[in-house]
């Protein structure tokens, strides 16, 4: 059975032990804010099955909790600060353990930045495959203004949704760099089925090698349940190096994927 550290370093500092997912496979769908990170996302989930982490949905979700790392967060949210990168991968890896009978996973919006990318690989794993989603900046920034205004964020929020979506086009395209071979663009302004129908396609290689894998390697036991009070990482100790042999191979506080 997995755990999600294997030993304290002090009261506020946890290793966490990823070898129980690092056999699934991860996807990466990654664009600016209004891009349509969310719909592509679900659109890969509804074909391969693989479960969805919204890491900017679970950031917020900490933010509510009274906890050294909620109360963090909450403070960076509330003064429009940047979540630091380590706390957010943290979440994620504590989510991952928690779902290690999932088939795959998909990380949505993901990551923010070059900080975010090399700590999630060096930490957990690199991605089998990272969709890159290409969409007109005016494009984005009115669906990044339609969803702030549903959602009754203020209007100067709101009124800011083009220099915030210009801002996080120049950081993904600087993370989509440095993938290289995994990544795959992808003109998410189509159409719904038109967007199915090509994604099916990219990712029939991840498909079948999940496939394969599976018939491989048997179920992971269940994660234990996570602590109610989770650790404010202060300095965490990266797991060991593991092999990085390639498999063919915005957290904006206005995110809107």
């Amino acid at each position: 059975m997995g755990c999600f550290y294997s030993r304290r370093i002090d009261e506020e500092d946890v290793i966490y032990d990823m070898t129980p997912i690092r056999h699934l496979p991860v996807i990466f769908v990654n664009g600016v804010p209004g891009a349509g990170n969310q719909t592509v996302a679900q659109t890969i989930s509804n074909i391969t099955g693989y479960t969805m982490i919204r890491p900017g949905e679970l950031v917020r979700m900490e933010a509510e909790k009274d906890t050294a790392r909620g109360r963090l967060i909450a403070d960076k949210l509330q003064a429009q600060e940047d979540i630091p990168e380590q706390v957010t991968v943290d979440i994620i890896k504590e989510t991952m353990l928690m779902n290690q009978d999932a088939k795959g996973f998909i990380l949505v919006g993901f990551p923010k930045n070059h900080r975010m990318s090399n700590i999630f690989n060096r930490q957990v794993k690199w991605p089998e495959k990272v969709v890159a989603l290409e969409v007109d900046n005016e494009v984005a920034a009115t669906r990044l203004q339609n969803k702030l205004s549903e959602l009754g964020r203020p209007e100067a929020e709101i009124n800011s949704a083009r220099q915030i979506v210009k801002e996080a086009a120049h950081k993904v395209k600087n993370v989509h760099k440095r993938f290289g071979g995994h990544v795959v663009t992808l003109d998410s302004s189509g159409n719904p089925k038109i967007l199915a129908s090509t994604l099916k396609e990219i990712l029939s290689d991840t498909i079948e090698k999940s496939k394969k894998r599976e018939a491989r390697v048997p179920n992971a036991a269940s994660a234990p349940t996570v602590a109610p009070n989770s650790p404010t990482p202060k300095s965490p100790t990266p797991n060991p190096p593991m092999e990085t042999t390639p498999i063919l191979q915005p957290e904006i506080t206005a995110e809107a994927t």
